[in-house]
């Protein structure tokens, strides 16, 4: 009998392993990163599966299993190669390269997974498998800042490739997620999740400072409590 895992299984694997790696890891406090599954919403065909996105990085994933013989993805890939093969979008191959992924899974092999550029998807082959991925999604959370011009640049080629030509939907909403110095989890909700793609430290920055404010004011009640019981003490 073959073993037939949905995508969405080794979406939520993938994004329980990252989960782990980045405890362990151990990354500062209050850097917010969103971490969106786009699957089945109205972005699915316009973007992909997963976004992950915070002020140094972006990652757009999709994942496939080997079993289903869907042809979409090659459809999507022809349309976006004929864009970045232009000489005006040319140098933006390089950054579909860093920032845009395919997973392919089939757990009826020994190599269950293979992980490639989405460029590549027609032919995905290498070593990167699933934990690999996660363990260089981590290293590149906590690496140098990407060049932000160029991921909004990307991100609305895929846009005018993908998006028909009825209305679709282009905003979706999403969260952000966050643990403070004290290990408590804070999440965010965020108005536009393409946004948070093309321009994250904008969107995080802005976020930020409303969590920041937002906690400030809960926090004045309890402090004006704290002095009123001071002064009625020294009485």
């Amino acid at each position: 009998m073959a073993w037939d895992v949905s995508e969405n299984v080794v979406i939520g694997q993938f994004i329980l392993d990252l989960g782990h790696a980045l405890g362990t890891r151990g990354l500062p406090p209050f850097e917010l990163i969103g971490v969106e599954l786009l699957q089945q919403t109205a972005l699915d065909t316009v973007l992909g599966d997963l976004l992950i996105a915070n002020t140094r990085f972006v990652r757009l994933i999709e994942f496939k299993r080997e079993l289903n013989k869907d042809d979409k993805e090659s459809v999507k890939l022809s349309r976006l190669k004929a864009v970045l093969d232009s000489g005006s979008y040319a140098f933006l191959q390089s950054v579909s390269r860093e920032i845009h992924w395919y997973v392919l899974s089939n757990f009826n092999k020994q190599k269950s997974t293979v992980v490639v550029p989405y460029l590549d998807l027609e032919s995905p082959a290498g070593d990167r498998d699933l934990a690999r991925f996660v363990e260089e999604t981590v290293n590149a959370l906590a690496g140098p800042r990407m060049n932000e011009d160029d991921s909004r640049e990307y991100f609305q080629v895929l846009e005018r490739c993908f998006t028909s030509g009825e209305m679709t939907p282009r905003t979706t909403g999403g969260l952000l997620f966050t643990v403070d110095h004290q290990g408590k989890s804070i999440i965010v909700p965020i108005r536009d999740v393409p946004e948070l793609a093309k321009t994250p430290r904008l969107i995080l920055e802005e976020r930020r400072r409303t969590l920041e404010r937002e906690l400030k004011e809960q926090l004045t009640p309890e402090r004006e409590l704290k002095q009123q019981l001071t002064r009625g003490m020294s009485r």
